[in-house]
């Protein structure tokens, strides 16, 4: 077991290391905090808390209707509660944005894989360290550096382990972009 937490903890490193080289071209930073709770009853009710960081990647498209389709790396650093006990939650992975002509409103996916410090809480076992986190939102644009946030958060172990019951959350997020590092047209 201890072996599969150094191994993905390695690959996310390499990853992480990887993107930075990618984005050299428009580089955004942003930072971001969000918190949510199960969405479905369970044995346990889990609350999440989550810092994020992020920032774009070199691919987009425009459309003439005024769509936009944004690429962004994300780390997420994080809390899963349930049973009075906490569990150290990492994730690393894309994002996808697509704002719409007026500006306001941005859709968003993206799916990541997650290291999980501890999978039992109380009645609930999650099966194990390794999962992974998709959720789909949308993002209500408040100015040029922040936007708030909706998403539809799952996390499961996508079968790894014999033990799978994946857990769905209603999440609230608030992000900033850094200042200094956003180019003209560009949002959170």
């Amino acid at each position: 077991m201890r072996w599969r937490k150094w191994v993905l903890i390695t690959v996310l490193a390499m990853v992480v290391g990887e993107t930075g080289a990618w984005a050299a071209e428009k580089l955004v930073f942003g930072i971001g905090v969000r918190s949510g709770f199960s969405a479905i009853k369970k044995d346990e009710t889990f609350h999440i808390h989550e810092l994020i960081a992020y920032h774009t990647l070199p691919w987009d498209w425009q459309w003439n209707g005024g769509w936009i389709l944004d690429t962004f790396w994300e780390i997420h650093f994080g809390l899963l509660r349930a049973a009075d006990k906490e569990s150290v939650l990492i994730s690393t992975g894309p994002m996808v944005t697509l704002q719409t002509p007026w500006k306001s409103l941005a859709f968003m996916a993206a799916v990541r894989p997650a290291f999980l410090e501890d999978h039992n809480f109380g009645k609930e076992n999650l099966g194990g360290e390794i999962q992974f986190t998709e959720e789909i939102g949308i993002n209500l644009i408040l100015s040029k550096y922040f936007s708030l946030g909706y998403r539809f958060q799952h996390l499961s172990n996508a079968g790894l382990y014999t033990h799978n019951p994946g857990l769905d959350f209603h999440v609230l997020e608030l992000r900033c972009l850094l200042p200094g590092y956003l180019d003209e047209g560009q949002g959170p």
